[in-house]
């Protein structure tokens, strides 16, 4: 059970990451072998160019296009600085050893490892499993201030610590690499943040729409562009080739994404203002207006109501205004006018923690102007609401005109 009190006024906090594992990638080939498994493009890493880019969102995918495992891929900046090698030159040098750290869930290592090394064939490459050498933290603050936190990434930098941007969103915060030779020292640097359990994390990024791991990617069962992998930075359209690409491609230049994963929390009547809730469809490079890390509608629902059961079908209905057009397979005379269900339901949740959960639903059942209007119940009766994704914002591009009826 989570202590609402300890939670209700946080605004930042570091939560030290156990259930992630670290693989080390190093040799010549380094950066060739990787490049040709993931979704992104690792020139970026190395890009002088961009600025505040020293991580990549990735997928490994299997040869089918359903993806295999999510990763944060970074630079391992201790290897460039104790051979003194420039980052920015990289590949482009013949005989420049590279190496890659790859953040993945704890769940699947053993598949991560076993598809590195199956890939491997002449490349010049290690594949090595540094979890044991390191400490992996989380650092959250909604208001984006501690990305901006020149002084300490500064200090945690003279420690060897490496600072590594979430690359999926900013609201995400930083991820702090600290080898355990360094740990008191690094320790000393973060006490200014409140040290919360890692079940933290996992509900703040759940709320924000964002999977992660095994738990919320089934393993042979996900294409990635219905979990918001493009929506998240985690693909690359103009990289080249890569395993299972043609799935990815297909999707996304066909348009053929007709449902995608959103954060629900069930209902509770005490909740914060409307416009809390809009804030994710505001300028997306501003923080929200809302600095707590979990609103009202979270807090007063985490300790009193169970999300539903995974696969469990949800029945969703979008509420319509006059002008729009109903399509006619969803007429119901038993439905009243203004609330008329969209299409034939296969809206289900995918995983959950206490009141949040991640659902799979059909993008034409939600209304991503004004979130309300799409009303969620589970098979017991019971409301849910949509939150606002961090992503929401990018959406609006992907969407279709709404045609008109005359």
């Amino acid at each position: 059970m989570i202590n609402l009190n300890s939670i209700s006024t946080l605004k930042k906090c570091l939560v030290p990451l156990r259930s992630r594992s670290l693989i080390k990638v190093v040799g010549v080939d380094a950066f060739k072998h990787l490049q040709g498994l993931t979704t992104n493009n690792l020139a970026r890493l190395k890009d002088n160019q961009i600025s505040n880019t020293s991580s990549i969102f990735n997928g490994f995918l299997q040869s089918n296009g359903r993806l295999l495992f999510d990763s944060i891929i970074s630079l391992d900046k201790e290897h460039y600085q104790k051979n003194h090698i420039n980052i920015g030159s990289g590949s482009e040098q013949p005989g420049t050893i590279d190496s890659y750290i790859i953040d993945i869930d704890s769940q699947v290592l053993p598949e991560a490892l076993d598809h590195l090394k199956k890939f491997k064939l002449r490349n010049k490459i290690d594949i090595i499993d540094i979890t044991d050498g390191y400490q992996l933290y989380s650092i959250l603050d909604k208001t984006y201030k501690t990305v901006r936190d020149d002084s300490l990434f500064s200090h945690l930098e003279k420690e060897s610590c490496s600072i590594i941007m979430d690359p999926r969103h900013p609201i995400m915060g930083i991820r702090v690499l600290v080898p355990n030779s360094k740990n008191d020292a690094s320790t000393k640097l973060l006490s200014n943040y409140q040290s919360v359990d890692e079940e933290i994390y996992h509900l703040f990024r759940m709320s924000q729409g964002i999977p992660e791991g095994k738990k919320d990617f089934p393993i042979g069962a996900t294409i990635p562009l219905e979990y918001n992998f493009e929506l998240l930075n985690g693909v690359d359209f103009h990289k080249g080739c890569y395993l299972g690409q043609e799935l990815t491609s297909r999707t996304h230049f066909t348009g053929l994404v007709r449902k995608r994963v959103f954060p629900l929390v069930m209902k509770v009547d005490n909740v914060e203002s409307v416009s809390v809730m809009d804030e994710a469809i505001t300028d997306p490079s501003k923080p929200p207006k809302e600095t707590l890390l979990f609103p009202k509608r979270i807090l007063n629902s985490l300790n009193q109501l169970k999300h539903p059961d995974v696969d469990s079908v949800l029945k969703v209905k979008r509420i319509h205004t006059e002008k729009e057009a109903i399509p006619l397979d969803s007429e119901d005379p038993a439905q009243p006018a203004a609330e008329k269900v969209v299409s034939r339901s296969n809206d289900k949740i995918l995983s959950g923690n206490h009141s949040l959960a991640l659902g799979m639903l059909k993008i034409d059942k939600v209304d991503i102007y004004q979130l309300d209007n799409t009303i969620i119940h589970d098979k017991d009766g019971r409301e849910l609401t949509i939150l606002p994704p961090c992503w929401l914002s990018k959406i609006f591009s992907l969407q279709p005109p709404t045609q008109q009826v005359s």
